[in-house]
């Protein structure tokens, strides 16, 4: 198991992560301290504890209208592919009925030749 160190409001932690892992958990960590600078900046520094709770409501917060979002493009797309789904039988049902109409004209056209070699012979 691998270690990092990440600094979060001047405080350095450190964390366990598995191996391969550090450089993501590193990049991680400078997002979060940058989340609790900015609202530092905003609020003051009202503790640790308050500045993280912010941060993690606020990660929710935009988590949360991500997961709409996607849930919603989601939604259109799969709108999408049915439309397009039954576009397409649609599309086969015609094609099937003009092939049937045409193998039908071509059956009374073979009949009537069919007739007339009958009557010729």
């Amino acid at each position: 198991m691998a270690k990092v160190n990440i600094t979060i409001n001047g405080r350095r932690y450190a964390l366990g992560c598995d191996d391969g892992e550090e450089e993501r958990l590193s990049v991680l960590g400078q997002k979060l301290d940058n989340r609790i600078k900015d609202l530092a900046n905003q609020f003051g520094q009202i503790g640790d504890l308050r500045l993280l709770v912010m941060a993690g409501i606020t990660m929710m917060d935009e988590l949360e209208d991500t997961d709409n979002l996607v849930e919603q493009k989601a939604e259109r797309l799969a709108a999408d592919v049915r439309r397009a789904s039954e576009d397409a039988v649609n599309a086969a049902r015609r094609q099937q009925s003009e092939a049937s109409k045409t193998l039908l004209g071509a059956a009374k056209r073979i009949q009537s030749i069919a007739n007339k070699i009958d009557r010729a012979q």
